[in-house]
């Protein structure tokens, strides 16, 4: 199946995405490993930290999930012929 617009834009978006989210979760990581650079917090606070760069992450990897899956239901119904209708979306 050739690749769609529809598809290139969520591929390419999902790819960002995944970047930015790699980038922000190491940054955690590098930060937490050089006790110099930050302030005295207690230790207990990393993992808060961490666990507040991996949420977002989880929240938008299901998004992106649900997003494909519409995606791939628009893309079935443009190569069935069937037009979408309000009725159809609802």
């Amino acid at each position: 199946m050739p690749l769609s617009l529809r598809s290139l834009l969520f591929w390419s978006s999902a790819l960002c995405c995944l970047v930015a989210q790699v980038l922000i979760v190491r940054s955690v990581l590098s930060v937490r490993a050089r006790p110099e650079a930050r302030p005295e917090l207690p230790h207990s606070r990393d993992g808060v930290e961490l666990l507040w760069a991996l949420v977002p992450a989880l929240a938008l990897g299901v998004l992106l999930l649900f997003t494909w899956r519409a995606i791939r239901q628009r893309e079935s119904l443009d190569l069935h012929g069937a037009a979408p209708t309000m009725e159809a979306a609802r």
